[in-house]
C-alpha cells in the first residue's frame, strides 16, 4: 500500500494505492491523519484501492471524526462496488459522502458549507 498526497481538481487529495487492511492501516492512519491536520477539506481517493478491511474502515471513521472536530469536510472518491457493498452491509455508508471520482468529490466539497 502507498499513499500519494496531491492537489487535484482544486482539492487536497490523499490517494490510497493498494489494500487498506490490518497490515497497512496503522501506517495509513498516521500519514493520512497528519495530512488532514493541515487541510480542512479532503478527498480520499480509493480508485486504486482494491480492498478495505475492518481495520481500514476504522481508519476512515477516525479520519472523519478528526475532520469533523476541526470543522472540516471530506468525501470518498472512486469507491469500487465491492468496497461500497462492505460499507452498505456494515452500515458505514451513511457516514461517508461517496463520489464517483476526484472531480465530483472536489465539486461536492466546494459547493457545500
Amino acid at each position: 500500500m502507498d499513499i500519494e498526497f496531491l492537489d487535484q481538481d482544486g482539492a487536497h487529495v490523499a490517494r490510497i494505492v493498494g489494500d487498506l487492511d490490518g497490515n497497512t492501516a496503522p501506517d495509513a492512519e498516521a500519514r493520512i491523519m497528519e495530512y488532514a491536520r493541515q487541510h480542512d477539506r479532503l478527498v480520499l481517493d480509493l480508485a486504486a484501492c482494491g480492498y478495505v478491511s475492518s481495520a481500514g474502515l476504522r481508519v476512515l471513521l477516525m479520519l472523519g471524526k478528526q475532520l469533523k472536530a476541526q470543522g472540516g469536510r471530506w468525501a470518498l472518491a472512486g469507491v469500487s462496488a465491492e468496497i461500497a457493498d462492505v460499507m452498505d452491509m456494515t452500515g458505514f455508508s451513511s457516514f461517508f459522502t461517496l463520489c464517483p471520482d476526484v472531480a465530483a468529490a472536489a465539486q461536492t466539497l466546494s459547493t457545500t458549507p
